[in-house]
């Protein structure tokens, strides 16, 4: 019994070993056929999302091109390639049987600009993901005071407070005051000046929300005499504290 076991074991070896040449061959050539058939030509490349970068522009930096097998497209590499645009936040590339490629583009929002030795845009995760060039768009709020190298070495507390900051000038925005600097001192702190009249607010850091409600009901106090403000102060707890411009003599 044991015998005819092993005698069997050794017939179905040698048949497959016999088989295995045949079987590779045949596994080799449905691979070339599927790879060089024009059934699989690629006939239709679909690019969405793509505002500040054109579609052409992203099919360029993928490498892809119409009548190329849709099989030899590598969707992953295709992401790292388009994903180092500045403009680009996130891609997905996918292939669609059996002819189409489709690029899905999440572009970066500019939320304000940050003064190093030259402009550059920065989002609203606190990236800093461009020099802002001529003639692009320059109306966002200004953002000083930043060290230049932690902002590129990607510090994450300082994206963290970058981020906080800009959560203000939203807020401030939807009391339709709108800013035009946000400044970052030596003590951590930071100062906003509106583009309504130019009266520094000092804000300390954080609650945002309840700060801004003192700082208008003060200046509801002064409407119409704001020019005579120098400086609002809300870093101290449940106060403001206003300075005044010298009168001329």
């Amino acid at each position: 019994m044991r015998a005819g076991i092993l005698a069997g074991l050794g017939v179905a070896t040698l048949v497959l070993y016999r088989l295995s040449g045949p079987l590779v061959i045949a596994v080799a050539s449905t691979r070339d056929f599927i790879i060089d058939n024009p059934y699989f030509s690629v006939r239709e490349i679909q690019v969405r999302g793509g505002d500040k970068v054109s579609g052409n522009e992203i099919v360029t930096i993928a490498g892809l091109k119409q009548g190329m097998n849709i099989w030899k497209v590598d969707p992953a590499a295709i992401e790292q390639k388009v994903a180092r645009h500045p403009w680009v936040r996130h891609v997905l590339v996918r292939r669609e049987f059996p002819r189409r490629i489709v690029i899905d583009v999440e572009e970066r929002t500019p939320k304000a600009i940050v003064v190093l030795r030259k402009l550059y845009y920065i989002d609203a995760d606190g990236v800093v993901f461009k020099e802002v060039g001529v003639g692009e768009n320059v109306q966002y709020p200004l953002l000083t005071g930043l060290r230049p190298e932690r902002l590129m070495e990607a510090d994450p507390r300082t994206r963290q407070r970058i981020k906080e900051a800009l959560r203000l000038g939203d807020l401030m925005a939807q009391r339709s005051r709108s800013l035009s600097e946000i400044h970052f001192d030596a003590s951590d702190h930071v100062a906003v000046y509106t583009t309504n009249f130019p009266v520094a607010l000092r804000m300390g850091w954080g609650d945002w929300e309840e700060k801004l409600g003192r700082m208008d009901r003060l200046l509801s106090l002064w409407k119409g005499n704001e020019a005579r403000l120098s400086s609002l102060d809300m870093s101290y707890r449940d106060q403001v504290v206003a300075r005044l411009r010298q009168r001329q003599q």
